[in-house]
C-alpha cells in the first residue's frame, strides 16, 4: 500500500533534519548516505524514494537555513538575536546549529545547487538584519553578518579558547555599534545670501579730482 503524501513528506523532512546535523558536524565529506539513514531509522533504499544523491539532500539541508535565520525571522528586535548569537556561552550550539557558520568550507567546494542555497540564505540573514531600512541589502546590516557567521566560523575554528572568546568579543562588540540606530539628520538652514558690495565709484568722488584740480588752478569750481 503506497504511503501518503503527508507520511512522505515527514519522512523527508526526518531525513534533512538528521542530515543537517549529521552535515555540520562531519562535514559533507564526512557523512554518507548509510549513516543519514541509519540516524533517521531507515534503510538506504527508502532514501532515493526522496533524493536523487547526497549532493542534492546537501543543497535541501543548506536551504533550510538552519539556525541564524529563523531565529532572526521569528524574533522581534534582530539585534538581539545577533548578540545571543556571539555570545561564547553559545559558541558550541552556534556553530553546530548554525548552517552559515558550519558548512560554509563545504559548500564552497559544493555542486552550484548548494552555494546558491547558501546565497539565498545569507540575502535573507542580511535583509532580516536591515530591517526598517531603506535597503534589503543595507550596508551596515551586511557588515553586521559578515562578522557574527565570520567571528563564529573562526572561533569555531580556533583551537586556543582564549583567542576565540576575543574573536567573539570583538564580533559582538562591532556588530552591536552597527546595529544601533542612527540619528536622523536634522536639515541644515539655509544661510541667507550675502549682499555684494558694490565695487562702482559714485560718480561725485570721481568727479571729486578734477574740482580740486580747478580750484588749485584758481579756476571756477
Amino acid at each position: 500500500m503506497p504511503i501518503s503524501a503527508t507520511r512522505k513528506a515527514a519522512i523527508r523532512a526526518e531525513i534533512v533534519e538528521h542530515a543537517a546535523r549529521l552535515f555540520r558536524l562531519r562535514g559533507h565529506a564526512g557523512t554518507n548516505i548509510d549513516d543519514i539513514m541509519l540516524a533517521a531509522g531507515l534503510t538506504r533504499g527508502a532514501f532515493y524514494a526522496h533524493f536523487t544523491s547526497k549532493d542534492a539532500l546537501f543543497a535541501e539541508v543548506v536551504r533550510r537555513g538552519h539556525g541564524l535565520l529563523p531565529r532572526l525571522r521569528a524574533a522581534e528586535k534582530p539585534a538581539a538575536v545577533l548578540d545571543a548569537y556571539l555570545d561564547r556561552e553559545n559558541l558550541s550550539a552556534a556553530a553546530q546549529g548554525c548552517a552559515l557558520a558550519s558548512l560554509a568550507g563545504d559548500v564552497a567546494r559544493a555542486p552550484l545547487a548548494a552555494r546558491l542555497a547558501y546565497a539565498n540564505v545569507l540575502h535573507g540573514v542580511i535583509a532580516e538584519l536591515a530591517r526598517g531600512k531603506k535597503r534589503t541589502l543595507d550596508a551596515d546590516a551586511t557588515a553586521a553578518a559578515i562578522l557574527a557567521v565570520g567571528a563564529v566560523t573562526l572561533a569555531r575554528a580556533s583551537g586556543d579558547p582564549r583567542l576565540s572568546d576575543w574573536l567573539l568579543r570583538c564580533g559582538r562588540r562591532a556588530a552591536k555599534a552597527l546595529m544601533k540606530p542612527k540619528p536622523k539628520n536634522t536639515p541644515k538652514r539655509r544661510a541667507s545670501p550675502k549682499k555684494k558690495r558694490s565695487t562702482s565709484r559714485p560718480k561725485d568722488a570721481a568727479a571729486l579730482p578734477s574740482r580740486r584740480a580747478a580750484r588749485s588752478r584758481g579756476g571756477p569750481a
